[in-house]
């Protein structure tokens, strides 16, 4: 029992430091990103970002496939047999990042015909590149996940997002144009991997063994199969209005998706980092309680964000990226309703993959796609604002999906999802309703921003540490590092909320 509890408590103190050390690499990387974005929307115009952004296109649908889920399989393998496992996980990821740049400089010549773009010829084989030198340091990445080694991810993301970020803003000065964002790409990815290859001690002796394969794709094939199936959801719209509107629309629906992709998709991704290994070594009958938990918290970060970017979109847009931009406003609004609603359902989704049913995502992701591609014939030639609204109905259905999944799949009760999410629901509608009075009366763009957000900000965490205190003793104690471990504390909280449905 003690050596259980001690292993609990390492467990715990592992995943608080991953949340930390992975929302700090999301809060300061994204911040950095964010400053290079409204730079080079001052510098380039929309085409340039619709161009890269079809070519992105085609790397993203072909991304979740690369490397057939074998550094997924890698993080869930002990600690026994896990360096040897990445011996073969290196090779073939090596292999297969070889292969799929091979085939994405193959597709240049029939992109170019298809959205009738001739600069797509020469963009997606360089682009393309970048498969190659990601799959050099994906094992390093995955080990580090693994291991909640979140300081050297975080280390590594923000060499990718500084580098990409100087080297794009410099080539856009001399300007080259869409070929800024393309070499300032590959430039953060060699960066990523230098900086992840001198933290990671891990070193590969390039002996696979074909033997480990079998089981690792067996795993790592369903999770494959769902991450291609939502990159086709994710950027299905990319597709369409790339085709049918042009990519002086692409670029403006780019634009609109940046901040919500920035502050909550990405979000939703280090929640998923940290989630996957933290859940996978859960107790089975505590996991219902830790996906509470993680539904409060991702709640209490991703709504707030969410309100103010859908209720200060217009300023935002104005003050950040110039009036060229203006019709990006509607489409950044309705795209954060859908970003929100990837973001809720993450805790969902990475529980799944912990008890190894990954088959209930694929299921939901299928019927997504479907009704994506419906609503996208249906309605693409109406503009980027339709496009969007497809977006956001179809997100909203999934996640909707895996919530009522989740409270039979984990045993939770609809009372226990409620309990978990008022708090967040109640402080985030109540600090809307002054930051949209302020943007309503307010006219000049930076004055608005600042004011709507300082006086939201006041309200939501008046509102919050009213309706639970107990959030706010927790991270202070967590931050100062004197209380119990993270998962214990907040696993009796939840197991507290379970047995209070039992009485009543």
């Amino acid at each position: 029992m003690a050596e259980k509890a001690e292993n609990e408590h390492s467990i715990g103190t592992r995943t608080l430091r991953g949340v930390l050390w992975g929302y700090g690499s999301f809060t300061g990387g994204r911040a950095l990103s964010l400053i290079a974005t409204a730079i080079l929307a001052r510098v380039l115009v929309p085409e340039d970002f619709g161009l890269v952004a079809i070519a992105l296109t085609f790397m993203t649908l072909l991304d979740g496939a690369t490397d057939l889920g074998l550094s997924q399989a890698l993080i869930t393998q002990d600690d026994e047999v896990v360096e040897e496992r990445a011996e073969t996980v290196f090779v073939f990821s090596v292999g297969l990042g070889l292969l799929a740049s091979g085939i994405i400089a193959a597709l240049g010549p029939a992109a170019a015909s298809f959205f009738d773009e001739s600069s797509l010829t020469a963009i997606l084989p360089v682009l393309g590149a970048n498969f190659f030198l990601r799959s050099v340091g994906s094992t390093h990445y995955a080990l580090a996940q693994r291991d909640l080694d979140f300081r050297a991810r975080t280390v590594a993301e923000f060499a990718d997002v500084l580098i990409r970020g100087l080297t794009g803003i410099a080539f856009a000065l001399a300007g080259l144009g869409a070929w800024s964002l393309v070499l300032g790409y590959l430039a953060g990815t060699i960066a990523l991997d230098v900086a992840i290859w001198r933290l990671i001690p891990w070193r590969p002796r390039l002996k696979p063994k074909l033997s480990h394969l079998r089981g690792m794709v067996g795993f790592g094939g369903a999770i494959s199969g769902v991450t291609f199936i939502a990159a086709l959801i994710a950027n299905m719209d990319y597709l369409f209005i790339g085709r049918v509107l042009g990519t002086d629309a692409l670029g403006l629906y780019t634009l609109g998706f940046r901040l919500p992709e920035l502050l909550i998709i990405n979000l939703s991704v280090v929640a998923s980092a940290v989630l996957f290994p933290a859940f996978s070594s859960i107790d089975r009958d505590s996991l219902g309680h830790a996906y509470l938990v993680a539904l409060r918290y991702v709640l209490i970060v991703s709504l707030p964000t969410a309100v103010v970017i859908a209720v200060l979109a217009r300023p935002l847009i104005l003050a950040l990226f110039g009036d060229q931009w203006v019709d990006s406003i509607v489409p950044m609004q309705l795209l954060t309703v859908y970003a929100f609603a990837v973001a809720s359902s993450v805790p969902a989704g990475i529980a799944y993959k912990a008890t190894g049913r990954a088959g209930i995502l694929l299921k939901i992701a299928l019927v997504n796609l479907v009704l994506t591609i419906i609503g996208l014939l249906l309605f693409v030639d109406r503009g980027i604002n339709a496009v969007a609204l497809v977006q956001v109905v179809v997100a909203a259905g999934g996640s909707f999906a895996q919530f009522v999944v989740a409270t039979r799949l984990l045993d939770v009760a609809p009372s226990q999802l409620g309990r978990a999410a008022w708090p967040a629901f109640i402080a985030a509608s109540l600090m809307a309703v002054p930051m949209y009075a302020i943007e309503r009366t307010m006219e000049a763009p930076w004055p608005t921003l600042l004011v709507g957000l300082l006086l939201g900000s006041v309200v939501y965490f008046a509102v919050l540490h009213r309706t639970a205190p107990e959030t706010f003793t927790f991270l202070k104690s967590k931050l100062v590092g004197s209380a119990p471990e993270v998962l214990d504390e907040l696993t009796e909280d939840a197991t507290r909320a379970h047995e209070t449905d039992a009485l009543t």
